[in-house]
């Protein structure tokens, strides 16, 4: 596969085909961003800028005639390149000869041969299966796990017994064999059933990284030393809960943003969150998938969390991942019979997501969603604890790629493809 290597600066030559104006970014805030109104009171807008305000006062503004040089800077920088920038600017309105210059920003990008990008032929996509339970004792260690028994109650003949992380592992790979044979180039963040995205178990990464990773967040100051003792001493069961589970995920977005994605997939398996007794399979069973946005007052007390708000209000990423978590959707619910999911049928759609104007795609500020810097999408293919389909995902009746797995997984699978395929399309 050949590529050209190039460095380009972003100057305003290179992008003349933006077209972004504050009323459409305006328009963006209320569908995807704003949070049922959490942010009227930290972000304004008049004729030709955006502002963010801290204590009532303008912290940091962007005019429209900037739009284009921050689009590929927070679409190309690191985010500390980025957080310099908008606190070395804050509102001042920056001339042509001062973007001219902030635009020697280097970035490296590698651009595919001209004419070859044709379907799925050298795009870069990214796929992270959720979780990481390569066995139950790892399941139970995350809760993502079923264990039914069978009873007169449950209608069940055979015992349930399996975790999320197998699941989402068997679907990006039988996903990332079928995307390569047609010329993607594809990274996924765990590449074997038991790794975390650290790359080793879990338990590997409790005794040998644990202490040195604690150690160095104490020495640069991220914790104190009361939580350091706090954190030494925990379980391990409670330290993933307390620790492990944002700090893996902050390292799944980092390791994809450095792969620079054309577009991300995150595989999970949902359950019916009425199912609390964890006893009895559910009759319950939605497919929805999930899209950045949907933020809150909150996320505004770190900057960092700023620059993804701005990056995600100034691009087309939100809207591409609406397109793209669609397509999706429909697929589970074409191709797998599974109803697609209202606002109302789970507590969690209505008290914490922001409906878009696509069928069973919503916005959460999810950490990935928000972190993850490329068109993505966050799949909820089914309820796993369905009668139905723990039966079904409790089978090895189906093998592709010399892998055995459950044949609703290949299914699942299959449905990210054809969605996929279908994105790309006419790109």
């Amino acid at each position: 596969m050949k590529y050209f290597i190039i460095y380009f600066l972003l100057c305003f030559s290179i992008l003349e085909s933006y077209s972004q104006s504050v009323s459409v970014l305006k328009s963006r805030f209320t569908n995807y961003l704003n949070f049922n109104g959490s942010l009227n009171s930290l972000v304004s807008f008049s004729e030709n800028s955006v502002t963010i305000t801290n204590n009532g006062k303008p912290e940091f503004t962007i005019y429209e005639n900037e739009l284009p040089f921050f689009e590929k800077l927070f679409t190309s920088q690191k985010t500390e390149q980025c957080v310099a920038i908008y606190n070395w600017k804050k509102n001042t309105h920056l001339s042509k000869k001062q973007l001219d210059s902030l635009s020697q920003i280097k970035s490296e990008v590698v651009i595919p041969i001209l004419g070859l990008r044709d379907g799925l032929k050298n795009r870069k996509i990214a796929i992270d299966p959720g979780h990481f339970g390569g066995n139950m004792e790892v399941g139970r260690v995350e809760q993502k796990y079923l264990y039914f028994v069978p009873n007169e109650a449950n209608k069940l003949k055979d015992t349930i017994q399996f975790n999320e992380g197998y699941l989402t592992y068997l679907t990006a790979e039988v996903l990332k064999q079928k995307l390569e044979e047609q010329g993607a180039k594809v990274f996924i963040t765990r590449p074997k059933q038991n790794l975390t995205a650290f790359q080793i178990t879990y338990d590997d990464w409790i005794s040998k990284k644990k202490k040195h990773t604690l150690d160095s967040l104490l020495k640069i100051g991220t914790i104190t030393q009361q939580r350091h003792s706090a954190l030494m001493k925990m379980t391990k069961q409670k330290m993933f809960w307390e620790f492990f589970r944002d700090y893996e995920l902050m390292e799944r977005a980092r390791i994809i943003n450095e792969f620079k994605p054309d577009i991300t997939v995150i595989i999970h398996y949902n359950v019916d969150e009425k199912n609390t007794d964890w006893k009895n399979p559910s009759d319950k069973n939605f497919t929805m998938t999930f899209i950045g946005g949907g933020m809150t007052a909150d996320n505004f007390s770190k900057t960092v969390n700023k620059i993804h708000f701005l990056r995600l209000l100034i691009t087309n990423q939100l809207n591409e991942s609406e397109k793209l978590s669609s397509l999706t959707v429909n697929q589970f619910n074409t191709e797998m019979k599974i109803a697609i999911a209202k606002k109302n049928d789970a507590d969690y759609l209505r008290d914490n997501c922001l409906k878009t104007a696509s069928n069973g795609v919503f916005c959460r500020n999810l950490a990935l969603c928000r972190t993850i810097n490329s068109p993505l999408v966050y799949g909820e293919c089914l309820y796993q604890d369905n009668l139905k389909e723990c039966v079904a995902l409790n089978k090895s009746d189906f093998e592709i790629y010399n892998l055995k797995m459950p044949k609703r997984i290949y299914e699942a699978a299959n449905c990210y493809y054809n969605a996929i395929n279908e994105y790309f399309k006419n790109k």
